[in-house]
């Protein structure tokens, strides 16, 4: 079995031939036709490159667009819907979500507020949402999501302080260090909110196979009228005298 060490040596391998090529074909083009051959291969070079990287990107966006098969990832669907509702409902008063530390860690601000949200988990208790970002006027700094109990902050207002010491990112959540191994609050809420959105959307795909197979019987349906409407009926009467009239002629 090849290793991912062999594959990586292989791949080097590989790199340090291609220099070495290109190495040779300019030496050869500088001894044919010195100082032009080298810009004329490196010209060449690079008209090659710009062909092959235009068709490479318009043979991608064809197959992104047409082929491949696109991944549902649901706890991040349901990581979206929650910082949009987040969002939607603004920071109210507060500023700052600051952790506290203890006497052997200092405090640091970990981002600024920009949303809130107060959520019911599946265990039965209220948490808290708060979205923000470290460096708010940074527009490619992703939001993040912090989830914490009422008992784990301070008021909700100006900056608010939270009693620990880290954040531990878990499915997409920032939980508190000491919330990390609480089972209720982290892996049972996200796989019951997976498990519901699951259900939702296989009720949704439900429908849609159950449109379908209507559609077809309805297309089926059709054709049986169209071949009745077509078809001459034939009286029993006319249908007996039909027989007696191929027996004499026989």
């Amino acid at each position: 079995m090849v290793t991912a060490f062999e594959n990586k040596e292989s791949k080097k391998t590989g790199i340090f031939l291609i220099l070495i090529l290109i190495v040779v074909v300019l030496i050869i083009a500088f001894v044919v036709g010195g100082m032009g051959g080298i810009f004329g291969i490196i010209k060449a070079f690079f008209t090659i490159g710009l062909i092959v990287g235009f068709f490479a990107f318009l043979f991608y966006i064809v197959w992104f667009l047409f082929f491949k098969k696109q991944k549902i990832d649901i706890p991040y669907l349901n990581w979206k819907s929650y910082l949009k509702s987040a969002e939607d409902n603004g920071a109210d008063m507060m500023e700052d979500l600051i952790l506290t530390g203890d006497k052997y860690h200092s405090s640091k601000r970990f981002m600024t507020i920009k949303g809130y949200l107060r959520i019911k988990s599946f265990d039965g208790k209220d948490y808290d949402m708060f979205v923000g970002k470290r460096n708010v006027s940074n527009p490619f700094e992703e939001a993040k999501i912090v989830m914490l109990a009422p008992t784990q902050h301070s008021d909700l207002i100006g900056d608010v302080f939270v009693y620990g010491i880290s954040f531990i990112l878990k499915y997409g959540y920032y939980f508190l260090n000491d919330t990390m191994l609480d089972f209720n609050a982290v892996d049972k809420a996200v796989a019951s909110d997976t498990f519901r959105t699951v259900m939702y959307q296989t009720l949704g795909d439900m429908k849609g196979i159950m449109d379908r197979a209507v559609g077809l019987d309805t297309e089926f349906l059709k054709q049986q009228q169209s071949q009745k409407l077509l078809k001459i009926p034939i009286l029993s009467g006319q249908q007996n005298n039909q027989g007696n009239q191929g027996n004499n002629q026989q």
